[in-house]
């Protein structure tokens, strides 16, 4: 098996000999293949280095889309935690490590993964029944609308910019009145729910929802009643049942050793000083170099964020390990976890 960089989907529990079938990864090397240690296994797929931040918007969604294809594949057979997009190993040894330092919480999350699953639902008005509305409900869109049908389209400049703020002025309060009610029915059967971004101001919501896998079918059937109670007003789009991308994800970072070495010297550390003392000394030394206090003086802002910088890499590193390891390359690890509840 060619080592290199490798792709990392998601951590499963299963034995070595575990078959995913032909799930090819059209922008990576090869097929998809577990590493194992002891009974779980990291999913993974040989590729270069790729740093995502740097990429083009079409070929992050390209394999954005790829990524979770994978995971969705494997789901169909295991219950996977997921790794976040763009999650890389330097080899088969590091992808090993991290089911290595990571082995206890896998185990113990895996168990509560299998009851779960995430269900990702878009609600958007009907754009052409939405306007009407608006129209019959709103006396001055009415009136704003009639008075630029009369004027020419030079002359209505001023009332069409009007009319576009108060239509979506108007938009928002139905909106927000509407998610409230969507939210409300279906919260009762979702453990968690956790919101995105919408796009437009047609769109009412975008969110994934958290449920006990015994759940799905009463989730369908309020989404089903959501629907007739809307009269066709709204469009409701359901993706699921998927991994708990939304809610469970597994986070990791490399640094070097030097990074942190350099850390505990900026904050005026020892190694083997605690947590507390982390706290304290990062709190003393930027109250010291706070720009409020420093003022105008040269380089104080940056200095700042050094040690904002400093502080946070060693809140990571004290939150993976109760003493650092002796390798040059170090691992930093949590399970992101989001959500209404979380």
């Amino acid at each position: 098996m060619k080592d290199g960089w490798k792709h990392l989907y998601g951590v499963i529990e299963a034995p070595k000999n575990s078959n995913f079938g032909p799930i090819k990864v059209e922008n990576q090397s090869g097929e998809v293949y577990p590493i194992t240690y002891k009974e779980l296994s990291a999913i993974v797929s040989n590729t270069s280095f790729v740093d995502y931040k740097t990429m083009t918007k079409d070929i992050v969604v390209r394999d954005l889309l790829e990524h979770q294809k994978v995971i969705e594949s494997v789901m169909g057979s295991y219950p996977i935690i997921p790794f976040k997009f763009g999650s890389l190993a330097r080899g088969g040894e590091e992808a090993r490590q991290i089911l290595v330092e990571g082995y206890d919480l896998f185990k113990s999350l895996l168990p509560w993964v299998r009851e779960r699953v995430e269900f990702e639902l878009a609600a958007t008005w009907d754009r052409e029944k939405i306007f009407k509305i608006l129209y019959e409900e709103e006396p001055e869109i009415r009136s704003l609308q009639e008075i630029i049908e009369k004027k020419s389209e030079k002359e209505a400049l001023v009332e069409k910019i009007k009319l576009g703020k108060l239509v979506r002025q108007c938009l928002l309060k139905k909106k927000i009145l509407s998610r409230e009610q969507i939210i409300s029915q279906l919260k009762e059967c979702a453990e968690s729910y956790c919101e995105h971004e919408v796009k437009d101001d047609i769109m009412i919501l975008n969110t994934a929802f958290l449920l006990r896998r015994e759940m799905e079918g009463e989730f369908d059937r309020r989404i089903y009643y959501l629907d007739q109670s809307f009269l066709g007003k709204v469009c409701f789009k359901l993706i699921g049942p998927l991994p708990l991308y939304s809610f469970r994800c597994i986070e990791i970072e490399w640094v070097d050793a030097k990074e942190v070495r350099e850390a505990f010297a900026l904050l005026g550390l020892k190694e083997d000083d605690t947590l507390s003392d982390l706290r304290t000394a990062y709190y003393q030394k930027a109250k010291s170099l706070h720009p409020d206090k420093m003022g105008d003086l040269l380089n104080s802002s940056s200095e700042f964020e050094k040690v904002v910088e400093a502080f946070h890499l060693l809140d990571r590193c004290y939150r993976t390990y109760s003493s650092l390891p002796n390798e040059e390359r170090i691992l930093l690890m949590e399970v992101r976890t989001n959500g209404s509840n979380d």
